[in-house]
């Protein structure tokens, strides 16, 4: 379970940002696809080591308890439905729980340390893309059963699809001596295969509006700059190299999609241009430690190895990773900022 939180982060730094005043579409729903920048608390019913339900994480969360966010506080999730005004809800395996008006305001299938690689989600037994797409198919039969198709149609078609996915697979290419058997240029190709797949099968249930984010420079989080051993504790150029070839594919992948699926609408998260913005300017946006997390050193803490035992940081507003992986609280809220902003008026 890698470095998934930074798929979205900051993406507030995009020179895309108008701060013109627009109308928001209504979305009936959102439905979030994923890893840990979007999972809100779904791997702590999983037998996985990729949970964060125990301090530190959540200490600044509503109620300061942890509840399975790899966080001090709330992801995009929790502040985009609470901006758009939708409810958002935890895999139909729980849906128990959800009542027949509940149900139709979105769900969150999001796993931390998945990917779009089925592979990835083996090893740390998360759920895959694969897995978060067939528990969507259940979804929508109860659904169906309770307002019919053609209501139920009408859901999905005008809600939003939100997906943050693949860094994990990357990750663990890198990590991995039998993956990278598989040029780099090859293992990017078969991602986007994959992530290619789940997106027409969610066109196929009726989804028709998508965000979609390319990768981060992920070699820049603190975890993979500890692995390097660069003394300096510089980026790893290597892997932004590759994250940014594989987001150049992405981008080609969007433009093809949208002209085969008829009336979708892809938007592409430049999540890449906007992190290396921030970093390289940290000052501009209040931060000033970017190289390691608030947990523990900020050099390797992150999961179980974040816990109650690992001392924490004074002042975490300053800090832009939590973990040696995943972001603060503060910078989610930028996110969201940016998304309400400037990704869904595109829609």
């Amino acid at each position: 379970m890698a470095h998934p939180a930074l798929l979205l982060v900051l993406l507030l730094s995009s020179p895309a940002i108008s701060s013109a005043k627009r109308i928001q579409p209504k979305f009936s729903a959102i439905f979030y696809f994923g890893d840990s920048v979007l999972d809100t608390g779904n791997n702590n019913r999983l037998p996985t080591v990729a949970v964060a339900n125990h301090v530190p994480y959540g200490r600044d969360f509503p109620g300061k308890k942890p509840t399975g966010r790899f966080s001090n506080g709330r992801l995009v999730p929790d502040l985009l439905n609470q901006r758009l005004q939708l409810k958002e809800f935890s895999p139909p395996y729980l849906d128990s729980k959800l009542s027949n008006n509940d149900i139709m305001t979105g769900v969150n299938f999001a796993s931390a340390g998945s990917g779009f690689d089925d592979q990835t989600s083996q090893l740390a037994n998360t759920l895959p893309m694969s897995k978060q797409v067939n528990l969507f198919k259940d979804y929508l039969l109860r659904l169906r059963g309770i307002v019919g198709d053609k209501e139920a149609s009408r859901i999905i078609a005008n809600s939003l699809i939100f997906i943050s996915s693949g860094t994990n697979d990357f990750s663990h290419y890198y990590s991995s001596s039998k993956k990278r058997k598989m040029g780099i240029g090859e293992y990017q190709d078969t991602v986007l295969e994959m992530a290619q797949v789940h997106v027409k099968e969610l066109y196929d249930l009726g989804g028709r509006q998508f965000s979609l984010a390319g990768l981060p420079p992920f070699g820049c989080t603190p975890i993979q700059i500890t692995v390097s051993r660069d003394p300096d504790r510089a980026c790893v150029d290597e892997q932004n190299w590759d994250a940014q070839v594989y987001n150049s594919k992405l981008q080609e992948l969007i433009r093809a999609l949208q002209g085969s699926l008829h009336g979708s609408k892809i938007v592409y998260l430049d999540a890449y241009r906007a992190l290396m913005e921030i970093l390289e300017d940290p000052a501009k946006y209040g931060f000033t430690e970017t190289t390691r997390g608030c947990c523990g050193t900020g050099l390797r803490e992150v999961a179980l190895l974040c816990n109650a035992l690992t001392p924490i940081c004074k002042n975490v507003s300053s800090y832009v990773f939590y973990d040696a992986v995943h972001p603060t609280e503060r910078v989610y809220m930028l996110v969201n900022d940016y998304i309400v902003k400037d990704v869904i008026p595109q829609f």
